[in-house]
C-alpha cells in the first residue's frame, strides 16, 4: 500500500505543521469488478454467477440492517446500523424527524484470535511504501524514486 506524506495546515489544529502518511486508494472496484477479481482466483462460478451472488449479499445485508440487525461476516467483521441525531431537553419534546440527522452502516473489523482485522493486525500485513511528499498548496514534491521504503 503506498501513502504519501501531507502536512497538517489547520491552525487551529494541536497538530499543526506536523507530517502525517494518507494511503492512496489506487482504484475502487464496483460489484463486476469485484466479481472478476473472484474468479481470478480460480472459482468454479463465472462472473455473472458471482457478480449475482455479491449483489444479493449486499441487498441482504442492507435490508438486514434497515431492520436493526447487524451482520456479522466471520473472519472480516460485523457491519451494524448505527442512527445519528440532535439532541432534545426533553422526552416529550423529542421527534424523530426533526432530530435525525442521518442513519449510518458501520463496520467492525474482527477481533477473534487468528482472524483479526483490528488496525494493529491490519498494519502487519501491509507492506507500506512513501509515494510523495505533498506539500501545502497539494502540490508532490518528492516523486516515489526519491523515497525511502519504511521497512528498510
Amino acid at each position: 500500500m503506498q501513502y504519501d506524506l501531507r502536512q497538517n495546515n489547520l491552525r487551529q489544529s494541536p497538530s499543526y505543521m506536523k507530517w502525517y502518511p494518507r494511503a492512496v486508494r489506487r482504484a475502487t472496484l464496483n460489484t463486476k469488478g469485484l466479481a472478476n477479481h473472484i474468479v481470478s482466483h480460480g472459482s468454479i462460478y463465472t462472473r455473472d454467477v458471482v457478480e449475482g451472488l455479491v449483489v444479493k449479499f449486499r441487498d441482504c445485508i442492507v435490508e438486514l440492517l434497515s431492520q436493526g440487525v447487524g451482520v456479522k461476516l466471520d473472519g472480516l467483521g460485523t457491519f451494524y446500523p448505527s442512527i445519528e441525531a440532535d439532541g432534545s431537553d426533553s422526552p416529550e419534546n423529542y421527534n424523530v424527524n426533526d432530530h435525525l440527522t442521518g442513519v449510518h452502516i458501520r463496520f467492525l473489523p474482527e477481533k477473534v484470535k487468528d482472524e483479526q482485522l483490528t488496525s494493529q493486525a491490519f498494519a502487519k500485513m501491509v507492506h507500506l511504501q512513501q509515494r510523495f511528499i505533498i506539500d501545502r498548496h497539494g502540490v508532490p514534491q518528492q516523486p516515489v524514486n526519491d523515497c525511502q521504503d519504511d521497512e528498510e
